[in-house]
Formats: C-alpha cells, sequence, structure tokens
C-alpha cells in the first residue's frame, strides 16, 4: 500500500514537472509557419560532392553559404565570399551552391551570370565564363565555354561574345528549346548538350493545333485573357521532335521519328562519344515504348534498342546513366518486373543482367566503383530508405546502411568511402563518413560522425507524431498520425484526415517528423488530430499498388482511405461524428469524393485546386490513369464529381478554393462543382485568389490557412 501510494506521488510530481517544462515551452503560429518558414528548416549536409580523384569531398554549408571541403582523414577547409571577392576585385555576398569540380584542384560556381574557375592550392578565382544577366533559363555546356537558352519559342547558342540563332521558326505555336509534354516523364528542360559541348540537342515543339485556354486576368480595369495551349484528355495534344546543332558546322538536323505525331519523347541521353543519342518514344496511349539509337551527326534512326509493353501504362522517367569506366554499357530504370529495378544494356542493345532485383523499390543511384553498383532501395514497405550495393560480378547483394529511417549517399570515385546522410522521425540529419570494407555480405564501417543537425522546433510546442500501419485483407497502409503535444488518451479530439491519395507523392515516411507539415503541429496545438495514410496509387510500393487505380481513379483510393477512417472510429480518443477532410489537387479530388460518397462520415471538406473532371484535365496524365473519354466512358463517368454533388446534405460544410490562373488544373473544374452544387440545390462554400496558380504562395498562403483553419474548426464540432 506505501509503494503505490510513493509511485502515485511520483507520477504526480513528473505529471506537474512535464506539466511546467510544456508551458515555458513557445507556441508555434501560423505566422511564424508561413512568412520565416526558413526558421524552422533544419540544417542538412547537402550538395555533397567528391572530387574526381577522390582525395576530399565538398558539401555547401547553407548557414555561412559557403563551401566546406574534407578528407578522409580530417582536414578541413572552406572556400569563402571572401576568397572569391580578393581574385575577382568585384563584391561576393556569397558562395553559390551551384557547383562542379574540374579536377582534383579546381572547382567551377556558377553565379546569375557567369561561371567562376576556383583553384584551390593558388587560392585564385577567375571569371571563365559570362552571359548577359536578364537571360533567363540558361543552359551551362559541360565543358564550361558555352550556353546556350530558350527564348520567344528560339534556342540561342553564346559562346566568347559571339551569340548564334540556333532556329528562327518560333512563334504561332512553335516552340523550340523549352520543356514538353508538359513536364510529364520526368522531363524538366528542353536543352541537352553533348558531353564535350560541340553539339546540342533541343526540343521542338508544334503546339499551334492545340485548342487555347483562356487564363482571365483581373488585375487591370478591364479584364484581359492570356490563352495557353491545353491540352485535354481524349484531344489533339502537340506534336514533338528533337532537334540537333553542331557547333562546328552551325546546322540543325532532325531526327528521325519513329512512331505517330503525337507519341512521346522522353529520357534523352547522350552517348559518351557525342556520337549518338538515345531516346524513349512512347506511343501516346503510353502501352509501348521503343528506346530508339541516332546518329547525332545525320539525326538517322539506327536501331531500336528494347521495347517495353504494358496493358496499364510504360512511364519512361529518367534518361539511361552511363558511367565513365563502362562507355560501351549503360544502366536503364524500368518496371517491368512490377518493381523499381536498374537493368544493364550494351550501346547495342544487348540485355547484359540486372543491377538490381527483388521485391523493393530502387529509388536513386548513388554510383559506380568498379564492379559494385550502389543504390538506395526502400524497405519497410516503402517507409523507409536503405543503402545497398549490387556486385555485378557474382550478383551478391548486400547494404551499406540499413538501420530504420531514411538513408542517402555519396560514393568516393575511388570506392573507398561514402559519406552517408540519414534521418528519421526524430533526428533533424545526420551525416558520418563510411569505410567501404566488407563485413560479412554487408560492407560499411562509420569512421566518424560529419554532422548531426539541431531540432529547431526544440523551443516550440509541438505535435507527437506517430507512424503506424493498417493491415486489411492482406494489405498494409501506412499511416502517419499528429497528436496534440499534452495528448490525453482518456480524451476525445475532432480529426483532420489530411489527403493527397494520388500517383507520384508518398505522404508518409520515416523522415523528421514523418514528412508532416508545420501547419498539422499547429493544428494539433488546437487539440486536433492531424491523420495521413498513403493509399493504393501512391508510388514507391510496385507498380501492383501502383497500378490498381487504373481507368477509374477514385474508386480504390477512396475504399482504402475509408479503411483508415473505420480504424479512426474505432479509438477511444476520437470523436467519430466530428471529421473533417482537407486536400489540394489530387487531394482536392480526394476530399470531394470522400464527402460526397460518405457524407454521413465527413462533417467538414476542404478541397483546393480540385479536379472535378478528369475528361477536363491534360492529355499527358489522364490518359495514362484513365485512357481517354472515347475509350473509358464508363471510368470518367464513375469517377466525375458532378453527379455526386446531389448527394451532400445539409449537415455536410464544404470549401472548395480554387485560384484563377491555375494553368495547371484549370479554374473551370471548381466553378463547375459550384454550378451543380447550385442546380441540385446544394450549399457549398467558395473561396478564389486572384491571380494565383495551382496553388497559394507568398504571403497569401498565411491568409489561405487562416481561412482553412477557421473554416475546418468552426463548423466540425
Amino acid at each position: 500500500m506505501n509503494i503505490s501510494v510513493k509511485k502515485l506521488a511520483l507520477l504526480a510530481i513528473a505529471s506537474v514537472f512535464s506539466a511546467g517544462l510544456w508551458a515555458q515551452k513557445k507556441e508555434l503560429t501560423l505566422d511564424e509557419v508561413f512568412l520565416s518558414p526558413g526558421k524552422f528548416k533544419p540544417e542538412a549536409y547537402s550538395g555533397v560532392q567528391w572530387s574526381p580523384s577522390g582525395a576530399q569531398w565538398a558539401h555547401y554549408d547553407a548557414e555561412t553559404e559557403e563551401l566546406a571541403l574534407e578528407t578522409p582523414k580530417g582536414y578541413t577547409s572552406r572556400v569563402t565570399a571572401s576568397d572569391l571577392e580578393k581574385s575577382l576585385g568585384e563584391n561576393v555576398s556569397s558562395v553559390p551552391s551551384a557547383y562542379s569540380w574540374k579536377d582534383y584542384d579546381n572547382i567551377y560556381f556558377e553565379f546569375p551570370s557567369y561561371v567562376v574557375k576556383y583553384t584551390l592550392s593558388a587560392k585564385k578565382a577567375e571569371i571563365v565564363l559570362s552571359w548577359d544577366e536578364s537571360i533567363k533559363g540558361v543552359h551551362v555546356s559541360p565543358v564550361k565555354d558555352a550556353v546556350a537558352y530558350s527564348k520567344d519559342g528560339n534556342v540561342y547558342y553564346s559562346k566568347d561574345g559571339n551569340t548564334v540563332r540556333v532556329t528562327s521558326d518560333g512563334g504561332n505555336g512553335i516552340v523550340n528549346g523549352q520543356s514538353v509534354h508538359r513536364n510529364e516523364f520526368g522531363i524538366d528542360s528542353g536543352i541537352f548538350f553533348s558531353p564535350d559541348g560541340k553539339k546540342l540537342a533541343y526540343y521542338r515543339k508544334n503546339e499551334s493545333m492545340v485548342t487555347p485556354y483562356p487564363i482571365v486576368n483581373t488585375s487591370s480595369r478591364i479584364a484581359t485573357v492570356e490563352e495557353i495551349p491545353y491540352p485535354m484528355a481524349g484531344e489533339k495534344s502537340e506534336e514533338v521532335e528533337l532537334c540537333i546543332y553542331d557547333v562546328q558546322s552551325g546546322s540543325s538536323i532532325r531526327l528521325e521519328k519513329r512512331g505517330a505525331a503525337e507519341d512521346y519523347l522522353t529520357a534523352v541521353t547522350w552517348d559518351p562519344s557525342g556520337k549518338y543519342v538515345y531516346v524513349a518514344e512512347l506511343t501516346r496511349d503510353q502501352k509501348h515504348m521503343d528506346f530508339n539509337k541516332f546518329d547525332a551527326s545525320t539525326g538517322s534512326f539506327v536501331k531500336t534498342l528494347f521495347s517495353e509493353n504494358s496493358d496499364k501504362w510504360v512511364e519512361p522517367e529518367q534518361p539511361a546513366l552511363f558511367f565513365k569506366s563502362r562507355p560501351g554499357e549503360f544502366f536503364w530504370r524500368s518496371e517491368r518486373d512490377g518493381n523499381v529495378h536498374y537493368y544493364r544494356y550494351s550501346t547495342e542493345g544487348t540485355l547484359l543482367g540486372k543491377a538490381t532485383d527483388g521485391g523493393v523499390q530502387t529509388m536513386s543511384v548513388i554510383g559506380l566503383a568498379g564492379d559494385i553498383f550502389y543504390y538506395t532501395a526502400t524497405a519497410d514497405a516503402g517507409m523507409d530508405r536503405t543503402v545497398k550495393f549490387t556486385d555485378l560480378k557474382t550478383g551478391k547483394v548486400g547494404f551499406v546502411r540499413s538501420d530504420k529511417g531514411t538513408w542517402n549517399g555519396f560514393l568516393d570515385p575511388a570506392g573507398k568511402y561514402m559519406v552517408c546522410t540519414f534521418t528519421d522521425l526524430n533526428t533533424p540529419g545526420r551525416a558520418e563518413l563510411v569505410a567501404l570494407t566488407k563485413d560479412g555480405r554487408n560492407m560499411g564501417k562509420t569512421v566518424r560522425q560529419l554532422f548531426e543537425a539541431k531540432n529547431p522546433l526544440a523551443e516550440y510546442r509541438t505535435g507527437q507524431v506517430k507512424l503506424g500501419k493498417i493491415i486489411k485483407n492482406n494489405v498494409e497502409y501506412n499511416t502517419r498520425m499528429v497528436l496534440p503535444s499534452n495528448f490525453n488518451p482518456a480524451q476525445r479530439y475532432p480529426v483532420l484526415l489530411y489527403v493527397y491519395g494520388g500517383p507520384h507523392l508518398q505522404m508518409v515516411r520515416n523522415t523528421f517528423r514523418g514528412g508532416a507539415d508545420l501547419w498539422m503541429h499547429v493544428l494539433a496545438e488546437k487539440g486536433y488530430v492531424v491523420f495521413t495514410m498513403d493509399n493504393r496509387g501512391t508510388p514507391a510500393r510496385g507498380f501492383d499498388w501502383e497500378s490498381k487505380i487504373h481507368r477509374n481513379l477514385g474508386k480504390t483510393e477512396v475504399a482504402d482511405q475509408m479503411t483508415g477512417v473505420e480504424y479512426l472510429k474505432n479509438q477511444s480518443f476520437v470523436y467519430p461524428d466530428r471529421i473533417a477532410v482537407y486536400g489540394w489537387s489530387y487531394g482536392g479530388f480526394m476530399s470531394l469524393s470522400l464527402v460526397t460518397e460518405h457524407p454521413g462520415v465527413f462533417k467538414v471538406a476542404v478541397a483546393g485546386g480540385p479536379v472535378i473532371d478528369w475528361k477536363w484535365y491534360e492529355v499527358m496524365y489522364t490518359e495514362r490513369y484513365m485512357d481517354t473519354p472515347q475509350d473509358n466512358r464508363e471510368g470518367y463517368a464513375s469517377s466525375s464529381l458532378l453527379d455526386k454533388v446531389k448527394k451532400l446534405t445539409p449537415r455536410n460544410k464544404v470549401l472548395l478554393i480554387h485560384g484563377t490562373a491555375d494553368p495547371t488544373v484549370v479554374w473551370q473544374q471548381s466553378q463547375e462543382f459550384v454550378r451543380s452544387a447550385v442546380d441540385n440545390g446544394c450549399q457549398v462554400d467558395y473561396m478564389i485568389y486572384p491571380g494565383h496558380g495551382h496553388n497559394v504562395h507568398g504571403r497569401d498562403r498565411l491568409h489561405l490557412f487562416n481561412k482553412i483553419f477557421s473554416y475546418i474548426t468552426e463548423n466540425n464540432k
């Protein structure tokens, strides 16, 4: 009896002490989150690059805006703004984060309008390349002797102060040297220099046949209209070609495209010799891909190295990967066996084998040293990232780092060391130097710790983040829950389900704070539970998981999310009748899909930039997952939210938000939902952000979240 009394007394004292510490911490506010976002970003050991010799590596110190260098033996040095300023004789406020090694003693730094070569031993800097600072989107030659860029639809090449207009047909729907296919398939550039800088490949896009879409600008006294090419699903799309400009001859040729005019060209890759260009040609229906080889001097087709087919989709997202030590072969990323793996091919198209294998997804390539291929891969059903290796000669596979969390690596070209970075739920960031020595079937011995980030929120009251699993019908879902910092399981809390649920975005990861945005912590401290779950259709779980949504967007995703909701409703600390849902873009589509399919479950729904009917969304994305409206009438009809509005009841409070200049999910989408609500006598709320695009940024983002918070907290009672 006395022991029990003592225990209770100790617990009471501990509770009072914890409450005192809790009260001493600062309150995190939306103002701080959105007006001072950099304040809460953990320091990172970023921009790591080894010198070509492997004698040392560099990383960018964002706090001091300097380049830090270190050797395996521990010798450290820095390149500072003062170092550059002394040699250049002009003001340099900071060392730019864009840098690359020329050799063991020289580093290139890329400024907004010039490139500097800095010699470490002499501490000397010199400008080796410059251009007009008014030019945007400059592409610098790999050998740092020239630049190329696109302006007004034409490509320009500039070297030694002389600028050549490479194309002259830009305008009236013709665009040269810019990204194509609305940035799908991993495309983020329209100009590609050859390794020696003597040629450059560039996209030529003809979008004159694409129906123009009006974006209304109301900032002037009389509103104006900007028309953008916006190919909707099932409609006429752009036609793309790839051209090559020869610097010495000053002439351009077009590659002999093999497929139809509207087929997609992606994964543009130069052969290390500069004699050939490789291109993935994907049919418009995205079910067949040929990886083709072309002669870079004539543009003539050489051969198809391999093909991929699927009754759902093929999605080439990365160029082929060459290594200097193996110029006669390349590595190709593919999901052909149901998981993301890399395959080795000769430049003549012979399959040499798989570089990665197993029931995991290969997320990134770290490098190749001798016969050892290093990469990151998923673990724990996509929650974690490990650093692995494959011995290409023996086929043996092992780990460099496999502790739970998220690992990445940066390989010493000599293959002796690796800088490994790490984060997990409770670790803002850490870096360590690893010696690549064998340890049984694995390799990697820690030499020393290089860096450990502090928690930038240590002085603030923040929510408790819990990562978890839900298993139903042998399907395992990853979940994240943000609870109030003073969470009491004996109390009940309202819930916000934060959802995305679409392709290409994984929400739940074993990273710092579980990937939870800071606004979730603010809401949790207001007495909410914020819950997120990755449903089928999201990435990092294999093609079968990802492709369950094919031809019927919103069906599997909604069913999966309701599995999470049922789990929540069974928790003793949750108000089962006070559940709200919020999402943006695909998440906006999901938010409205959930509330219209289950109006009795969700009291409040907020949808930002939502897709309402997929026939109004762009060709490339939509047809991959839904095929065309002509070929899949039933799927388009069942996923449309226009006929589901009438399921809403007076109990449901629904807020739609849209930027009026949204070029991605056009404003028409949410307006038609409102029209349908009016036609069906349903009350919904509507908030627009004039002039904003697909999301709301800058100071207006604070206004946005104040609106969302007030709407949820005032109506979810």
